[in-house]
């Protein structure tokens, strides 16, 4: 059986890779070994990307999937439900983006301290790497970085910019935010950070806040939304008080490409979630195999503009066109 992966001759289109490959697993207890694949939510581009490549590279190595996610990215306790049922059924792994870092600890340590390789995708833990844990990181250093020179080129090099969806949840988002602002303040100090906004659950929510920051009489001359929550609801609220192209909108894992076509937002910092969902399940069967522990592995970002969008390394992270051939 062989596998193909064909890229679309002109117009490029998102499949959800759920409907083509894989039937959710009813148990665990199967005669090959079975890997819950566990998401932050599904049905998300961004996450149907870890999907997808976990999958392509379990089928190559012959490696079933239980897969299962909450259905909004705030469900921290329909996650925890999932990954305590994954271990009760007996499930030979375990690769998770967590919804939070810290309530999934206990969990983790539950699966690790039991024998079960585990993998964690998207934010570390605060647990250290060992022989049963591994992480699949996205550099968020780096995205912080490209985010800080983003908005310095678009500004050129001075005003005045708000960042939104600020999580004390999770450490990658963090780590955004503590990189944007270091490569500002020693790269641009004419730019100057007014506003400082913790993400909330909701896109509405997320909405909520930008609307407060865009309708002042002065408002700022930039917006940093770190997560994908706070990136449609900044760009929502400049639609609905008329400021697209009066205030820029640099985001994060966004997957609404149209408003970087128009403008209407300006760029956008992409996770590979796809690598990353193939890295974290060539770790996982090498755990399974007795491999030397890979204790943590990092991808890049990407910079999505509207110059790029069209471009072959933007297509290969977003277009998931693949099946079976018999």
């Amino acid at each position: 059986m062989a596998v193909q992966r064909l890229s679309p001759p002109s117009a490029w289109r998102i499949v959800l890779p759920g409907c083509l490959l894989l039937v959710v697993l009813s148990s665990c207890h199967r005669a090959r070994p079975v890997i819950a694949v566990i998401p932050r939510t599904a049905g998300n581009t961004l996450w149907e990307g870890e999907h997808a490549g976990a999958a392509l590279v379990a089928h190559e190595k012959g490696l079933g999937i239980y897969y299962n996610a909450p259905t909004r990215e705030d469900d921290l306790s329909s996650q925890l439900g999932i990954i305590e049922k994954a271990l009760d059924r007996g499930c030979n792994g375990i690769i998770l983006s967590p919804v939070e870092a810290l309530p999934v600890r206990t969990t983790i340590r539950r699966a690790i301290e039991g024998g079960v390789p585990t993998v964690i995708v998207g934010t570390d833990l605060g647990i250290p790497a060992g022989k049963n844990l591994a992480y699949v990181l996205n550099d968020e250093v780096a995205g912080g970085e490209l985010a800080a020179r983003r908005v310095a080129r678009i500004l050129d090099g001075k005003g005045s910019i708000a960042i939104v969806g600020i999580s004390s949840q999770l450490t990658s988002t963090a780590i955004r935010e503590r990189s944007l602002e270091t490569v500002l303040a020693k790269e641009f100090p004419d730019i100057h950070v007014t506003d400082r906004r913790l993400g909330l659950p909701t896109v509405p929510q997320e909405q909520q806040v930008a609307e407060e920051l865009v309708s002042k009489e002065n408002p700022v001359n930039a917006i940093v939304a770190l997560s994908e929550a706070s990136t449609r609801g900044a760009y929502y609220a400049l639609v609905e008080f008329n400021r697209i192209g009066k205030i820029k909108l640099v985001g994060f894992d966004q997957d609404l490409l149209e408003p970087v076509r128009s403008g209407g937002i300006d760029s956008i910092i992409l996770q590979n979630t796809y690598g990353m969902g193939r890295r974290a399940m060539e770790i996982m069967y090498g755990q399974l195999h007795g491999a030397p522990p890979v204790p943590r592995a990092t991808l890049q970002p990407v910079l999505l503009t509207r110059d790029n969008i069209d471009s072959t390394q933007v297509r290969q992270m977003l277009t998931l066109v693949w099946w079976y051939d018999e």
